[in-house]
């Protein structure tokens, strides 16, 4: 018996999922491929690595250049900016007004006290000085005047005295007779009009008397008078005599002289302009040796600038902005009573002769105040002190010549050297040139540094 087969069935995926299993397919052997290439990579790295580390070469020894730590004494100072102020500062003002009529400087000029500066016109001033001259010699006649009065007076005067003295002698006579003749008349020797004309005379001679003590009154007060005048013409010559020394003050004013030694300014009033009394400036004048130096001082220093101020001056150095040296005869000569709470600083002013005119008014500077001395510091050149996070070392080369990093606490710096405080000791070889190739231990080349 034969059996038939039917016809075979083919069922087949649909397209999209067909394509899905490709990127699946694709996926898979791409990460294959990026494993197998790490995986090379890595042995490659590894090879070579180990074969340069064997190759490697040691390190180079770093190339420095040394200088030893010595001895001295280092003193303490104090750095600040100074401004430079003149001793005295004066605007030069007429003291009377009028017409300039002449100058007798150039501008920036250095004078004298008492030099001639300025002309202002002398007529009207020279007009009152002579009406003043003349006031006084018309009051110093009514002085002679009454004095004259007062001599005439007093010697009327005199003669009234004298005149009432005789006066009173005829009374005195003339009563003694109207007595008598009193006497004579009640005893019948003279008759009643002699007795009358006796009494007649002796009132008149009182009447004389009276009259003479009157007139000498006159007379005193008079001479009161006179002397009164006397009195007011004196006041009157000394109000003349006043006028005379103001006229001469002014006619004095006329002339403008320099009222300090220093250099002048900007000529500011010109010939033929006409200047107010003590409102308009002719010129400036500057003193400019001596000369002041204001510089301040951090209230936190202030405490050993007062113990140094104490034992003695303190010394004071003014230098440009560049090391160069301007003075160096500074002394201090005042410290203000306060601090100042904007700054936190104490204002002190230096006194420097300036013979050379090396300083200059409101030139800044810096300054450098001289305290206390360090005596028998160690210092070391100031290159050699580094600054790092925390805070200053110096690298320091032992015999072995290696390097060793070593914190220090530092004192003053001066003249290119600074005092190491703590750190270092006499002797030591420290590192001024090539820090940056350090590292703890580091062997060392030692060169000569560069002139």
């Amino acid at each position: 018996m034969q059996v038939s087969r039917g016809p075979k069935l083919t069922i087949e995926a649909p397209p999209g999922q067909v394509s899905q299993q490709r990127e699946k397919k694709t996926s898979h052997t791409r990460l294959i491929l990026l494993v197998v290439s790490l995986c090379v990579a890595a042995g490659t790295y590894f090879f070579f690595n180990k074969h340069e580390k064997k190759e490697a070469k040691p390190k180079r020894s770093a190339v420095v250049t040394l200088a030893e730590a010595t001895v001295r004494d280092v003193p303490e100072q104090i750095h600040s900016i100074g401004n430079v102020v003149p001793l005295q500062q004066v605007s030069v003002k007429p003291r009377i007004g009028g017409r300039v009529v002449n100058v007798h400087f150039t501008e920036g000029q250095l004078v004298k006290k008492r030099d001639l500066l300025f002309t202002i016109d002398p007529r009207p001033s020279r007009a009152a000085l002579m009406q003043a001259q003349s006031d006084v010699e018309k009051q110093e006649a009514m002085v002679a005047q009454a004095k004259a009065a007062i001599i005439k007076d007093e010697a009327a005067t005199e003669q009234v005295k004298a005149t009432l003295k005789r006066d009173v002698a005829l009374a005195k006579q003339a009563e003694r007779d109207a007595q008598r003749f009193e006497f004579l008349a009640n005893a019948g020797a003279v008759s009643q009009m002699d007795r009358e004309t006796r009494e007649t005379r002796m009132e008149s001679t009182n009447a004389t008397v009276e009259a003479g003590q009157a007139n000498i009154a006159n007379a005193q007060a008079q001479v009161t008078v006179d002397r009164a005048n006397l009195k007011n013409a004196y006041a009157q010559l000394e109000a003349a005599k006043a006028n005379l020394q103001n006229a001469k003050i002014q006619m004095g004013f006329t002339t403008v002289n320099a009222p300090i030694d220093g250099r002048t300014g900007h000529i500011l009033v010109l010939k033929g302009n006409v200047v107010r009394a003590d409102e308009d400036i002719l010129t400036t004048i500057v003193q400019t040796a001596p000369i002041y130096v204001e510089l301040s001082v951090p209230q936190e220093q202030f405490r050993k600038v007062q113990e140094c101020a104490d034992k003695g001056v303190l010394s004071v150095r003014a230098t440009r902005s560049n090391g160069q040296v301007l003075a160096t005869d500074g002394k201090v000569t005042f410290i203000d009573n306060t601090v100042d709470n904007t700054t936190g600083t104490v204002k002190l002013k230096a006194i420097f002769d300036n013979k050379d005119k090396a300083l200059w008014p409101s030139q800044y500077v810096d300054v450098v105040m001289n305290l206390d001395s360090i005596r028998n510091a160690v210092v070391v050149p100031t290159q050699a002190v580094q600054t790092g996070q925390k805070g200053q070392y110096i690298w320091i080369v032992h015999p072995d010549k290696t390097a060793h990093m070593v914190p220090i606490k530092v004192g003053p710096a001066i003249d290119g050297v600074t005092a190491i405080l703590s750190g270092v000791k006499a002797g030591d070889q420290v590192v001024t040139d090539g820090q940056i190739q350090l590292a703890e231990g580091t062997k060392v080349k030692v060169t000569e540094p560069v002139p």
